[in-house]
């Protein structure tokens, strides 16, 4: 009788490692992990090794999390796909593109997925085709996938990563117009700087929408990030060459002014951010960066 009660009791213990990983008590699911490790029954060894993925992974260790996944699929089953789906996006995060589209490509064929995960996919392959450049296919993917999600609530992670994916390349575009060089040209970019940032902004709150913290708090961070560039690139922009020493001097102090309203909005966007994971209890190395960037700029405003 003992061996059956032993079990059992194993088996709540597992139970309560995921509980307290779904919880967001990380440190806590590790220790029990850890800790039951030698005494898990060969049937929950592949369990095991997928939830020990998933807290290195969602404590931003996707290089640690990937042996695990790996070893997870190694067990065969139904977590075998979650897994191989979670390697994918561990491949990703770790910059390893080819790798992470074979992989993906490869899960994509498998006959035995089930057919409402297949958006899911299509979702990530839109994420990797935005990472390695392919900036209208997998905008098309990201969208398409969004589209066709069955159940946006129980898929609302995937959602906001391709959602954040958009946000991150449409906030390149926008950095990436110089306000530089002749006067006609500045003019030119700041108009399609600001008409891109809108867009930016759009998508951000497309992402808040999805009520993920993780994509929220990254969000805020990169959108801050492209007024406080915005800000920068004002302030730096030279006068046009047509005015004299005195125009060119209330030109800078009058461009000096305009830097100020995306500087404000660049602190607003920090401060939300911190207030945001404040109150969900959200902690990551995004929180860390809203608050460091936020003081910073308190500190010269």
């Amino acid at each position: 009788m003992l061996p059956i009660l032993f079990a059992a009791a194993l088996a709540g213990t597992l139970d309560q490692a995921v509980e307290a990983r779904r919880a967001g008590d990380y440190a806590g699911a590790t220790a029990l992990l850890d800790a039951l490790h030698p005494l898990v029954e060969p049937a929950e060894e592949g369990l095991w090794f997928y939830e020990r993925g998933m807290v290195e992974d969602l404590t931003w260790h996707p290089d640690r999390a990937e042996p695990y996944y790996r070893t997870a699929i190694s067990y065969g089953g139904e977590l075998a796909m979650e897994a191989r789906y979670r390697l994918v996006v561990v491949l990703d995060d770790q910059g390893r593109y080819p790798e992470a589209q074979s992989e993906l490509s490869s899960l994509a064929r498998e006959r035995s997925l089930n057919p409402e995960f297949l958006p899911v996919l299509k979702i990530q392959a839109g994420v990797l085709a935005l990472h390695t450049g392919h900036t209208a296919s997998g905008g098309r993917l990201v969208k398409a996938g969004i589209k066709a999600v069955a159940d946006p609530d129980r898929h609302s992670w995937m959602i906001g990563r391709g959602r954040a994916a958009l946000l991150d390349t449409q906030a390149d575009t926008a950095e990436a117009l110089e306000l530089t060089g002749r006067e006609r040209r500045v003019v030119r970019n700041l108009r399609k700087r600001a008409r891109t940032i809108a867009a930016v902004e759009k998508e951000l709150y497309a992402v808040i929408a999805t009520e993920e913290p993780e994509w929220i708090t990254l969000s805020l961070l990169r959108v801050g990030d492209t007024y406080a560039s915005l800000a920068i690139d004002l302030a730096e922009s030279g006068p046009p060459a047509r005015l004299s020493a005195d125009q060119a001097a209330i030109y800078r102090e009058l461009i000096n002014e305009k830097a100020e309203g995306p500087r404000t909005k660049a602190y607003n966007l920090y401060d939300h951010g911190v207030t945001f994971a404040t109150r969900t209890a959200w902690d990551s190395p995004a929180v860390e960066a809203l608050r460091a960037r936020r003081d910073e700029l308190a500190a010269v405003r």
